[in-house]
């Protein structure tokens, strides 16, 4: 084989291996919005619920107006939570896209660790909160 098919065929796995980082880069900002949507919309879920509380509330004197407390408040906080989700996400993709095309990436262990941490903390509460 000549010296230029060699760097032509090293030249073609390079394109093919930076199209693939970018493809997967894709693929995890895909995950990044399936997430804040099912946030979102679970917070529109517990608003609308809040609702049906309140008017069970007219009805059985009593029945409902201490769970409805913070079912509301809760809602619209589950909502934010996923529009900061998908900036979340949206940064991280703009962040990957431009090191892998510098061919400087890095993976952000940290950023993994405390969003791992923050999740569990959240579940811990919410099983407390439902446990007592």
């Amino acid at each position: 084989m000549a010296t230029s098919e060699i760097q032509g065929l090293k030249q073609q796995q390079r394109t093919l291996h930076h199209v693939s980082e970018h493809l997967a880069n894709e693929r995890t900002m895909l995950a990044w919005i399936r997430t804040a949507i099912a946030v979102m919309t679970f917070g529109v879920g517990i608003n609308r619920f809040s609702l049906f509380l309140v008017e069970f509330s007219k009805i059985v004197p009593g029945g409902g107006h201490a769970a409805n407390a913070h079912a509301e408040q809760l809602g619209i906080g589950l909502v934010g939570l996923g529009l900061l989700v998908m900036l979340g996400g949206t940064w991280h993709y703009v962040h990957v896209a431009r090191t892998i095309d510098d061919e400087t990436y890095r993976p952000a262990r940290i950023g993994i660790v405390l969003t791992a941490l923050a999740v569990l903390a959240l579940g811990g509460t919410s099983l407390a909160w439902l446990l007592w």
